[in-house]
Order: C-alpha cells, then sequence, then structure tokens
C-alpha cells in the first residue's frame, strides 16, 4: 500500500486549489473525489461566480480574494485561458438593507476595505446617479452604490479544470468517480477506504468535501455545518440588451430593502454570449437543510421561478421579463454568520478540514488552496492569514452577534 504525503478529499474550489499547490511543492499527493470534477453536483458550477477586492464579509478576507486575483492571472498563463474576468463589481445599498451573507454592516466593510488596501472604487451617493451611469438597475429612493473597480467574474468550471490540469502536469495523482467511505487516523498516519475498497495511507489528510464534508469529521464539528439548495435563474433580457454586456454592466450585489417579501439581497452577472442566452441573476435562500445525496434538482416554475422574478426581479431589474431561459441547483456548506472553519480535526492533527463556504468561498479559493498548501507542507502560509478562520474564533464571532 504505497504511502502519500497528502490525501486531498474533494477536488472542487479548495481541493483542485491546495491539489496543485502541493503537487508543485514536490508533495506525493492524492486528491480523490466521488464524482468527476468540475461536475454539477456541489458548489462549483453554473459557469460562473463573482470575485471582489473589497469584501464586504470582513476586512481579514480581502487578503486572500487579492491573493487569489494574481493566481488565476498566472494559471492564465500558464494554461492560454480566460479564468478572470476583471469588469468591476456594483454593491448596491440603502436604508433598512438586508444584510448580505448576514453582516449588517456589508457596505461599510466593502468601503473600509477598500481604504485599507488601497483598491481602487468609484461611489454613487444617491439613486439618480446610480441610475444615470447604469439605466439597468431601477435604484429606489436612499440607494447608494460602490464599484470595486478590481472585481469581476471567474468561469467556475475552468478554473477548477485548470487547477486539475495543472495539478497532474506538476505531478499529482487524481481519483475521480472514486468515493471515499471512511477516514481514521492510525498507527501509519491517516488510513482512507473507498467504496471500491482500496486503501491509502497519508502522512496528512485535507478534507475538502464541501457539502459532504460534514459527514467525515468528528460528530462535534458536525453541528456547526449547514447543507442547503440554493436555485440559480437565468432571466430574459426584453429590452436593451446592450446594457448588460460586460462593457457595461459590472457584476453586482443588491442590499435589497427590508419590505413586503422580500427575504434576501440578489446578486448578478453581464450578459455572456447571446441576448437569448438569459441574464444570471438571482437571490439566496436561507433554505432547510439538505441531504447533498438526496437534494432535489427540479426547479419549480410557479413556487420558485415565477416568485422569484415577481419579489426580486421585476421591480429592480425592469430590462428583465418573466420568462426563464435556464435553472440551476447548487449547494451551499453555511456556517453561523456565514464564516469559514479551517483547522484540525479533533481526532488528529494530521487531519485538516477546509469549509470556506457559506455561499461566498469560490472567488478565496486559488489563496487558500495554497495557504492550506503551506500549512501541510511547511508547517505556515506565507501570504494570507488563515487564523481568523480556526474554530476556536467562530466562537467570538457568534458572542459578536
Amino acid at each position: 500500500m504505497a504511502k502519500h504525503d497528502v490525501i486531498v478529499v474533494g477536488l472542487g474550489a479548495v481541493g483542485a486549489a491546495a491539489t496543485l499547490h502541493l503537487a508543485r511543492r514536490g508533495a506525493r499527493v492524492l486528491g480523490i473525489d466521488r464524482f468527476s470534477p468540475p461536475h454539477s453536483h456541489g458548489s462549483s458550477h453554473g459557469d460562473t461566480r463573482i470575485t471582489r477586492s473589497a469584501i464586504g464579509e470582513g476586512v481579514e478576507y480581502s487578503a486572500l480574494a487579492l491573493r487569489s486575483h494574481a493566481l488565476w492571472r498566472e494559471f492564465e498563463e500558464l494554461t492560454g485561458q480566460t479564468l478572470f474576468v476583471r469588469n468591476g463589481c456594483l454593491t448596491i445599498s440603502g436604508a433598512d438593507a438586508i444584510a448580505m451573507h448576514d453582516v449588517e454592516d456589508f457596505f461599510v466593510n466593502v468601503e473600509t476595505a477598500a481604504r485599507q488596501y488601497n483598491i481602487p472604487t468609484r461611489t454613487f451617493d444617491t439613486p439618480e446617479a446610480i441610475r444615470a451611469r447604469y439605466p439597468q438597475f431601477a435604484a429606489q429612493a436612499g440607494d447608494r452604490a460602490i464599484l470595486d473597480e478590481e472585481a469581476g467574474l471567474l468561469y467556475v468550471e475552468r478554473c477548477i479544470a485548470a487547477e486539475l490540469d495543472l495539478a497532474e502536469k506538476a505531478g499529482a495523482q487524481l481519483l475521480r468517480d472514486t468515493r471515499v467511505m471512511q477516514i481514521e487516523p492510525s498507527a501509519a498516519g491517516v488510513e482512507i477506504v473507498t467504496g471500491d475498497n482500496q486503501r491509502f495511507t497519508a502522512e496528512r489528510v485535507l478534507i475538502a468535501a464541501g457539502a459532504w464534508l460534514p459527514g467525515f469529521v468528528a460528530a462535534e464539528l458536525s453541528r456547526h455545518f449547514t447543507v442547503t439548495r440554493q436555485v440559480l435563474h437565468w432571466f430574459e433580457i426584453r429590452s436593451n440588451p446592450e446594457r448588460f454586456r460586460p462593457a457595461n454592466c459590472p457584476v453586482f450585489i443588491w442590499q435589497l430593502p427590508r419590505r413586503g417579501d422580500i427575504a434576501s439581497s440578489i446578486y448578478g452577472f453581464p450578459l455572456e454570449g447571446e441576448a437569448g442566452n438569459g441574464l444570471k441573476v438571482t437571490h439566496e435562500e436561507d433554505g432547510h437543510p439538505t441531504d447533498p445525496d438526496h437534494v432535489d434538482r427540479t426547479v419549480d416554475p410557479a413556487l420558485e421561478t415565477e416568485r422569484a422574478y415577481r419579489t426580486y426581479i421585476e421591480p429592480f431589474l425592469p430590462d428583465l421579463g418573466p420568462r426563464c431561459v435556464r435553472t440551476a441547483t447548487c449547494l451551499y456548506t453555511r456556517v453561523p454568520r456565514s464564516r469559514f472553519i479551517i483547522d484540525a480535526d479533533p481526532r488528529s492533527d494530521r487531519i485538516t478540514f477546509a469549509s470556506p463556504c457559506s455561499g461566498h468561498g469560490f472567488k478565496h479559493s486559488a489563496a487558500l488552496g495554497e495557504a492550506l498548501a503551506d500549512e501541510l507542507s511547511v508547517g505556515e502560509a506565507r501570504h494570507v492569514d488563515l487564523a481568523p478562520f480556526r474554530l476556536a474564533r467562530l466562537g467570538d464571532y457568534l458572542r459578536g452577534s
């Protein structure tokens, strides 16, 4: 039974990045995924994800995002593919705005992070100013906005495929369509047993299994994670499609006002390709806890799509029509206060788990993978600080809520 330096369980956003960086450091690394990534079963699919530099969830995230941006550019050079389109992120907020990712001061945090990291921004202090520059947004009384000029979008499946390709070229071994059944500390290190009865041992194991992570960690940890189903929508553009081209439309986050049936912020992307492809714009649901192996992947046209349009789209994006061109579902693995948790499993310090999701993790994943590779190989992250995401710190944020 061959022994590896590190086995990575889960090859999504963080697992793919960590596998690549471990292989680059010369580690004997094995990456295992129950599907064939990039795939549509977890959290990293649906064409695009927003990336930002001035992070509203907390200033501590900005270093991760900025380092990730540098890594995406490096990967673009190595692969010849476009992974990151920098066309800005417009954050709109107003009086009595709904929290974004459980953060009431989201807009203020964006402003603070921009100042601290010298991120170029442009501000719009009135709804009239917002509509003058971006007429596609029906800004409301009291709304203001800030444009993060270093932000944009990531092609999510393309990013993961690029990292896995680079990882294999650097010497990583990958096992796709292989289900991990057991992860146990042993006298030899950590032993992994797969569904087809293969056994592997490693000095260290990184669990980056997304929505499946709660099933692998110690029981006292699993209570911190809630897996929820999310729905993505692409709505028809019935007028002024030029307003939604990347040159005229940044990615956007809108902290909507607390009124009527509104229970969430919305976010969206510029138009990709033909106008008939529709505009990807959606809201986040707290949702009911779900099982990733039995989640309902169908989208109800009346209960979900029509309701989303009437409540979240029609009042704020009047150029979009009610016809939904496309839908998809994905999974969030939420932690209280939408934090990340990255730490050692109580069973053994040879097992590290990483759950940097809570609905805003992909933008940070390249830097997180690099930092985890550093910790697993040399004991310390070089470019970013992971201390804010330790389990012990979660209590600090909960007490401050």
